[in-house]
């Protein structure tokens, strides 16, 4: 009876120690982490370092350390042509004119501060809202949330549907770009942040926003076109009344008619060099014929 219950006290202290035994994971110099246990994630954050995460139990249960970087995150919505998306749609901005403008804004944002009380209550919120990833070669026992994909599935639709809404509200490409060069109040840089701001104030997205900045602000490339062959015709406009006034001013209309012949003899060498004999009959009182290519 006595070898019995020392069997018996031998294999329950066996099966204390090894249930109690440690398991240490670490947390890197740039992370944090929480602790998500069977019933939910503990109140505490755990800074870099060795953290016991304790073994998995007969049933099953178990810890699990879940780690999200401390440096914030930079995020950048491009607003580009189909030729330049991995899908191939149009992705471009319009204009209050429907005028489609190429745009990149770039956004940082930082996490809560988890020292302060209401920034550890956000940090923790950040962990409920992401979606976890096993840690390759943990064996499940630590995971890792991205503050990207937080952002992602929480806010990027909102804040490209605002960027979007402020573009609309310039009038043209002239107009927008006016701001974006501007600065201080009434910029697009403050007219980004601010709506940028209210996403995740209205979301409830508990990430910091530190700047929000427009680049590579382009109209789409018919309204350049457009824009030189408007400038290309004003200039030509502005030859031919230069010329005009010159020929104007000279009354015997000498200068008319050697202006004329130089043109003639332009467009005669041109119709040469292209193989043509060209004919003209000028308009001087005696009707002339000019010299044809013998070709």
């Amino acid at each position: 009876m006595k070898q019995f219950s020392a069997r018996l006290l031998f294999i329950a202290t066996t099966f204390v120690f090894f249930g109690c035994e440690a398991s240490y994971h670490g947390v890197p110099p740039n992370d944090i982490a929480m602790m998500l246990t069977p019933t939910g994630y503990e109140d505490k954050i755990y800074t870099p370092g060795q953290v016991d995460i304790g073994q998995v139990q007969a049933n099953g249960s178990q810890n699990r350390l879940v780690l999200i970087q401390r440096s914030g995150i930079e995020v950048k919505e491009p607003f580009i042509g189909k030729e330049a998306s991995e899908d191939k749609e149009d992705h471009r901005c319009l204009t209050g004119d429907k005028a489609p403008v190429t745009l990149d804004v770039r956004l940082l944002f930082a996490l809560p501060d988890y020292e302060r009380p209401e920034g550890k209550k956000d940090l923790a919120r950040i962990f409920l809202l992401g979606n976890p990833k096993e840690v390759e070669g943990s064996a499940g026992r630590v995971l890792r949330i991205s503050a990207d994909s937080v952002y992602a599935e929480q806010a990027k639709q909102s804040v490209r549907g605002k960027i979007r809404q402020i573009c609309s509200g310039y009038k043209d490409f002239d107009a927008i770009f006016s701001a974006f060069a501007k600065e201080g109040e009434g910029s697009l840089v403050i007219k980004i942040e601010g709506a940028v701001a209210d996403v995740l104030r209205e979301k409830n997205v508990p990430l910091r926003l530190v700047s929000g900045f427009p680049s590579n602000l382009k109209p789409d490339p018919s309204v350049t076109d457009a824009i030189a062959a408007q400038q290309v015709a004003e200039k030509r406009v502005e030859a031919i009344q230069t010329i005009t006034d010159f020929l104007d001013k000279d009354s015997t209309g000498t200068r008319r008619l050697v202006y004329q012949m130089q043109v003639w003899q332009e467009i005669v060498a041109k119709g040469n060099a292209n193989g043509h004999n060209t004919i003209f009959l000028s308009s001087v009182p005696q009707v002339g014929i000019l010299p044809l290519s013998q070709k």
